[in-house]
């Protein structure tokens, strides 16, 4: 099987300090694991005047990639019998018969649920339009329930891969429900506390605000730190290249319980060669096999990717809302 060389320092510190050139961001760093170890490489500036470098602890929102940790959620009561993957909604939510009781925890952590990405009607449209760069901010719990006892099972095709930040919002509301806590607390007793990310925060303390990036619209100019709601579990988190890159060790390294069964195929997406299993999308080839995840806010992007043949991982964390996919899969793949 070819190989292909690892990157050096410094070319991929050029690639970072190409995009500060082309304003593609305001502060931009990777982290890469590998067989010489771990390497983190950063270039531009966090926007925060208390602390303007960047580096391993600066707190970048992470976006989606946040469902990654609620799926984690699902594969901890998964592990521990509170939960199965085909429990019906209806065993956890008060739905109508003919809504959406029928669909399973596992085909919320697919996308194959048939829910639509985002709720939809006069709540979540007049809270968009009245807090365009916070959008999720003002939707509130009862909102959602209210939402979803609106929804027609019907209406809604299972079974194919349609990426949904409803879903995945859902899935850590019935998990958090079902321990009896709120979904901050779920995540900090059940992943990040055991996985031992100390700096992973739906919200950051006052003592850490000074490590937090400002997000950056595409024409770099600040926007706030989104703040999720009741769909904390689709995006709410922030963390630092430190924890990043020891979640993804964890993954390449299939820390149990949580990794083994996060990382096995369960649904086809919509390309030949990708699939997706508990909240990770599946990318296969000849040469690689890549579980990743990206995520973005109005103001941040990010990436976290490991290739399980060549036992590799990157992260990239950037605060403005331009894309960094392509540069991190280039890096990792080769």
């Amino acid at each position: 099987m070819p190989q292909t060389a690892d990157p050096t320092r410094d070319q991929i510190q050029k690639l970072l300090q190409e995009r500060i050139l082309r304003k593609q961001t305001v502060g931009i760093i990777a982290g890469i694991i590998d067989q010489h170890g771990t390497r983190c490489i950063s270039a531009g500036t966090s926007g925060n005047a208390a602390r303007p470098f960047v580096d391993e602890q600066t707190l970048f929102e992470i976006g989606s990639i946040t469902k990654l940790f609620t799926a984690a959620a699902l594969a901890d009561a998964l592990a521990r019998g509170i939960v199965a993957l085909d429990d019906p909604l209806s065993k956890f939510l008060s739905v109508p018969p003919d809504g959406i009781g029928d669909r399973t925890l596992k085909e919320l952590a697919t996308h194959t649920s048939g829910l639509p990405r985002l709720p939809s009607g006069f709540t979540w449209w007049s809270n968009l339009l009245l807090h365009l760069k916070n959008p999720y901010a003002n939707y509130s719990q009862r909102n959602l329930e209210a939402y979803l006892g609106t929804l027609k099972g019907k209406a809604f095709a299972r079974g194919k891969f349609l990426y949904s930040n409803l879903g995945a919002g859902l899935l850590g509301n019935i998990l958090a429900t079902r321990e009896h806590t709120d979904f901050a607390t779920l995540i900090s007793q059940r992943v990040t506390g055991p996985l031992g990310l100390t700096h992973t925060y739906f919200h950051v303390p006052p003592q850490e605000q000074s490590f937090v990036a400002q997000p950056h619209n595409r024409l770099l100019r600040p926007t706030p730190v989104w703040i999720m709601t009741a769909l904390s579990g689709a995006g709410g988190l922030l963390s630092c290249m430190t924890d990043m890159l020891r979640f993804a060790s964890c993954a390449l390294a299939g820390t149990p319980p949580l990794f083994p069964s996060m990382l096995q195929p369960l649904a086809d997406t919509n390309r030949a060669g990708r699939q997706v299993g508990l909240g990770w999308m599946l990318r296969t080839s000849d040469r690689y096999q890549m579980a990743w995840h990206n995520g973005g806010t109005g103001g941040s992007r990010s990436f976290l990717g490991v290739d399980l043949v060549r036992r590799r991982a990157i992260v990239v964390l950037s605060n403005s809302s331009l894309a960094v996919d392509q540069l991190a899969v280039d890096v990792l793949l080769g």
